[in-house]
């Protein structure tokens, strides 16, 4: 016997224990999860003929017989047949039921493949709720992560709190005169740390071999209170409410400790960013100076991180992270504005037809606007312009068309919209089609777009450009200027320690050079990347030229300061380049032997992608623009936009490592493929747009799309509802949604005793999206009364057509008024 008491007890831990359960095989786990489901299906029948079925049937025959005068035989022998009919409709219900989850354990059984898929259809049948890595499984759930997140969160306040003082409160500065004062006085971030509701790892096939790329849908509700400053007038900022769909890129893998180079961060689409501000008498209840304020934060988030801006961070310091930073684009979109007709008539004539004086504006993105030469007097007009758009983002990118009526006096008059994906074009190649106009009776336009990719084959060139002579501001190349810094840069200024440096590079058929920011002398890094349209290069030249500015000419808009150096660079060398990249130090002219410029230049020819795909289908044209959330490069043949039409804002071993230069160009797989939302972070989504007027009868918030030849209706929560009880205080609301014309509708739980009710409950209907484009919806919220109850029951009612929705790709959440 052993001296220790304990030894007995831990060696039996050690020993295979007779009684305890073994592993459950598959069919066991499978028949675990049907007979819990069917028991909880079976107990709310159950629930249910208890509540209702029996007290409804005894009060209907009581009511009945006593009102016949009839004998309390007659009520008991009624009741008693009442009750044997229900027992028999259960009983035949639940034989069904049975067999009808014994085939499905069969399949299981056979298949275990179709587990996820078995499950999934009997939550579906059963009208209960899964959580979204059921019906998306790329989407995954992280709590793990929440959790570091939640004890991290204490030290990773000051990280973020540094990032509010040091770039976005110069970027608020910057953005607008009145804002020149602006100042982070208090930061208080709460308690709540962000959340990640889901993360997608894009597959290998995805990405490029030397790097991993993560969406994460990050969602952050805190009751933070931060103190902000204008020109000493001060104002509270809390209840921040931020939700963004982040991607992280983790790039170049590495064979050593720690794997992996740098990692890079940006949004996809303009973050979602709401706030209520305090202490607002003074200052913020001038007009306009509240969305001023909003519309700076949002711009300063935009402008460092959201997509293709991304903030990168080194893990090691001699990691090439340009590529990283500024990859390639995904291609070149050229758009052909050939015609329209049957155009409104905005102007009234005294004598002869009312005309209009049509011009068109294609945006593309947030940066790009092109804007049509005017055609005077006719409503069957013809432009025939040709310009290329540099496409960032193909699968995020929108091409928004507006057609105005030019007036001189007045304001001009809106002839109508539409909007296209881009991926639309990418896909197919070639799309030319004629559009109709939405928000006017009648009018279409004739549209020609052509998708280019970007060849790294100097073989390709000819043809380019014999493509490209056919039509004017069209270009056959592209060239990709990245600047790294200077070397040894001559002192021609006796205090040239306190002036400062800018690179100016001129390109062919551009009116204006580029002009990186400005540097000091003593360090001039850049860190920049321009993208110019080429037409011919062969022929054409590149030139640089650094420059010295004294910080007293900085003020001067005009200012020219002193050459240190110049640069001719020939673009024809690079066509005999491998990759047609060159990335080097380049000695400069007009200075000292040892300066030099380093950069890196990539050539690409657009090479027309041949016609493919599906045909293109009219339902894709969206009724109404939609926010641009892809930046795109501006064209230089892009004809100035006045500043009025800009659109208002609602991205040893390392040494010398680099990536190959024929494989930092993303695959089209990973541009052209979107995180899909789980159903947790569409739920919790704010709608795109403020409240809507209360009619009396209160709101109801839904989010809509299509996925997988479904229709998905989420009901997340209503407010503000009618009183309809008979203790007039409260409601029991549920809200039942109609497909018009397709007789499909669905209702959801009850909620008992509650005016501002929330439902979080989604309801899918098996429709093709032709047949949701030619449909409506009819979403009525109801009370719950008893049988013969004199409560009322409907509370409100909208109508939705869905051919109105911009994209249903995508979720799509707003507040709706009832009627």
């Amino acid at each position: 016997m052993s001296d220790n008491p304990d030894s007995g007890d831990h060696n039996d831990r050690l020993l295979p224990d007779s009684n305890k359960p073994t592993e459950k095989s598959m069919g066991e786990k499978v028949s675990t999860v049907f007979r819990n489901v069917l028991q909880t299906r079976t107990d709310n029948i159950k629930d249910w003929f208890m509540n209702y079925g029996i007290k409804s049937s005894v009060g209907v025959l009581c009511w009945l017989f006593g009102s016949m005068g009839m004998s309390v035989l007659w009520i008991f022998i009624g009741t008693s047949a009442t009750a044997s009919a229900f027992s028999v409709l259960y009983s035949i219900e639940k034989f069904h039921k049975k067999r009808k989850i014994t085939e499905m354990f069969k399949t299981v059984t056979e298949d275990k493949s179709k587990l996820v898929e078995a499950v999934k259809q009997l939550h579906m049948e059963n009208s209960s709720s899964l959580p979204s890595w059921i019906y998306y499984p790329d989407v995954e759930k992280v709590e793990w992560i929440n959790r570091i997140i939640r004890q991290l969160w204490p030290s990773i306040q000051g990280y973020v709190k540094d990032i509010l003082s040091e770039q976005v409160g110069p970027s608020i500065r910057s953005s607008s005169g009145l804002l020149g004062g602006f100042k982070f006085t208090d930061m208080d971030l709460g308690n709540i740390p962000p959340q990640l509701v889901g993360v997608k790892v894009y597959d290998e096939h995805q990405t490029r071999s030397d790097e991993i790329v993560l969406d994460m849908q990050l969602v952050y509700a805190s009751q933070c209170n931060i103190g902000v400053s204008v020109n000493y007038l001060n104002a509270g900022l809390c209840d921040l409410d931020f939700r963004a769909l982040m991607r992280v890129e983790m790039s170049p893998l590495l064979s050593k400790s720690p794997f992996i180079g740098a990692v890079a961060v940006s949004f996809v689409h303009d973050p979602k960013i709401d706030f209520n501000l305090t202490n607002l008498a003074n200052m913020f209840d001038i007009p306009g100076f509240d969305s001023l304020l909003r519309g700076a934060i949002r711009d300063s988030v935009r402008g460092i991180m959201v997509y293709p801006e991304k903030y990168v961070l080194k893990l090691v310091p001699d990691v090439d992270i340009s590529y990283l930073k500024f990859p390639l684009p995904d291609g070149v979109l050229r758009v052909h504005v050939i015609k329209a007709k049957h155009l409104m008539a905005k102007d009234t004539k005294l004598f002869g037809p009312n005309k209009s004086d049509p011009y068109v504006i294609v945006q593309v993105g947030r940066n790009f606007k092109h804007r049509t030469a005017v055609v005077a007097e006719d409503v069957n007009p013809e432009w025939n312009e040709t310009f290329d758009v540099i496409i960032e983002d193909i699968w995020h990118s929108t091409i928004n068309i507006s057609l105005y009526d030019e007036d001189i006096l007045n304001t001009d008059d809106s002839l109508g919209t539409a909007s296209l994906a881009v991926r639309s074009v990418y896909q197919r190649g070639v799309v030319e089609e004629w559009i109709n106009l939405t928000q006017v009776k009648k009018g279409s336009i004739l549209m020609k777009f052509e998708w280019f990719e970007l060849a790294h084959e100097a073989s390709n060139l000819d043809k380019a450009i014999k493509i490209a002579e056919h039509k004017e501001n069209t270009n056959s190349s592209l060239l990709s200027i990245y600047v790294d810094k200077a070397c040894h840069l001559p002192e021609k200024i006796k205090d040239c320690l306190s002036s400062n440096v800018q690179l100016k590079i001129t390109v062919p058929c551009r009116k204006d050079p580029f002009k990186t920011k400005l540097t000091e002398f003593s360090n001039p890094i850049w860190e920049e990347r321009f993208l110019s349209p080429i037409q011919n290069p062969k022929i054409d030249q590149i030139k640089f030229e650094v420059i010295e500015v004294l910080m007293d000419e900085i003020e001067s808009d005009s200012y020219s300061g002193k050459t240190l150096g110049t640069l001719s660079f020939s673009i024809s060398e690079l066509l005999e380049l491998e990759g047609m990249c060159i990335d080097k130090d380049f000695p400069l002219d007009n200075a000292t032997p040892k300066t030099t410029l380093n950069m890196r230049l990539c050539l690409r020819v657009l090479k027309l992608k041949e016609k493919q795909g599906p045909q293109f289908d009219g339902s894709e044209i969206m009724n109404k623009p939609p926010t641009p959330s892809a930046t795109t490069q501006p064209s230089p043949t892009t004809s100035p936009v006045p500043e009025a039409e800009k659109p208002t804002p609602e991205s040893d071993e390392y040494e010398h490592l680099s990536i190959n230069n024929n494989a930092h160009q993303r695959s089209p797989s990973i541009a052209s493929i979107a995180s899909v939302m789980s159903d947790g972070a569409v739920s919790r989504m704010q709608p795109n747009e403020r409240k809507p007027a209360d009619n009396g009868k209160g709101r109801v918030m839904l989010t809509i799309r299509h996925h997988q030849d479904q229709l998905l209706v989420l009901i997340v929560k209503a407010e503000s509802l009618i009183i309809c009880d008979e203790d007039n205080s409260t409601s029991d609301p549920y809200v039942k949604v109609t497909v018009i014309g397709q007789n499909l509708s669905k209702k959801t739980k009850v909620v008992k005793k509650s005016l501002n009710p929330s439902f979080d409950q989604r309801l899918s209907f098996q429709l093709s999206i032709m047949d949701v484009r030619k449909s409506r919806l009819k979403v009525s919220v109801k009370n719950h009364t008893g049988f013969l109850s004199s409560e009322k029951v409907r509370m409100g009612t909208i109508f939705i057509n869905l051919a109105n929705i911009p994209d249903l790709t995508l979720p799509n959440t707003r507040w709706f008024s009832l009627e």
